[in-house]
């Protein structure tokens, strides 16, 4: 068996995907690295006595890098099109699997005779897939140790930026409420094909083993979502506004005085804490 063609020249990635008769998906998020630096920093992160979890293979470009330093690896791959190039590159390594599923779909319970547990995850995630994904890993945080994971850089920023300090989202709270969170560097739209319009991030979840909050965890969310959702509004009119509470002003009032929580912030000021103050007295 030949080795594979070098997967990170953008020509070599051209002329195989016309040789399979494939035109690339946007609906997919199909931006492939071609970049041998980068692909061997991400693949830096795997440890050796953990299996992996590669979403989104593409044509096995991280898929045999993380081969290289993993002792077992399933790839879920959406595009049936491109099963048989992958089939080919790892028609010899025995300890890669190949799952032809849409990820948001796969029961990650069953995962874990494959791979053991805890297992890591890897993953360039299109845009669009991102938030229901993360909700996904969080949801299986029993099985997973860390999660390598690629996003734009301005979503990244979003999801990295330090809880209460302005610049965050709902979903960069739900993210660290969770899990200790590391940028490790940005990835330039240059190095892709076919490149994106923007540069991307690749950053690292740790999951912890208790989350950072005690309150009863719908409610949490609730009140971050609520605090985001009227962003631009006072906390107090954001709680009282909010499609996902049935509060009164006087029982949020009530409330924010209970937490000792000034009404007047906005919501994307609260740290973690704060935000469970509020939801232990709701």
């Amino acid at each position: 068996m030949r080795p594979p063609p070098k997967l990170t020249s953008p020509s070599v990635l051209s002329a195989l995907l016309q040789a399979h008769g494939i035109h690339l998906n946007k609906r997919f998020g199909q931006n492939f690295i071609c970049d041998e630096h980068a692909v061997e920093r991400i693949a830096a992160h795997v440890d050796p006595k953990r299996g992996v979890l590669e979403i989104g293979p593409g044509v096995g470009t991280l898929t045999l890098a993380l081969a290289k330093r993993a002792p077992k690896v399933v790839a879920v791959e959406i595009d049936e099109r491109l099963l048989p190039i992958l089939h080919e590159h790892f028609a010899t390594l025995l300890h890669v699997g190949l799952m032809h599923a849409d990820i948001l779909k796969v029961d990650l319970e069953t995962l874990p005779p494959r791979l053991g547990t805890p297992f890591d995850v890897f993953a360039n995630l299109p845009y669009q897939i991102t938030s229901p994904l993360l909700d996904q890993l969080v949801g299986a945080r029993h099985l997973i140790h860390s999660a390598v994971l690629m996003v734009q850089k301005e979503l990244a920023d979003k999801l990295l930026a330090p809880v209460g300090g302005g610049q965050g989202s709902s979903l960069g709270v739900f993210l660290q409420a969770f899990a200790k969170t590391k940028r490790l560097f940005n990835v330039p739209k240059t190095v892709f094909f076919p490149r994106p319009k923007v540069d991307s991030t690749v950053f690292a979840l740790f999951f912890l083993p208790q989350p950072r909050f005690t309150c009863d965890e719908a409610a949490f969310f609730k009140v971050v979502r609520s605090a985001f959702n009227l962003r631009r509004k006072t906390l107090r009119q954001a709680l009282i506004q909010s499609p996902f509470l049935t509060l009164s002003a006087l029982q949020v009032d009530q409330v924010l005085a209970k937490a000792g929580i000034d009404s007047q912030q906005r919501g994307e000021r609260l740290t973690l804490e704060a935000f469970d103050r509020i939801a232990r007295h709701i």
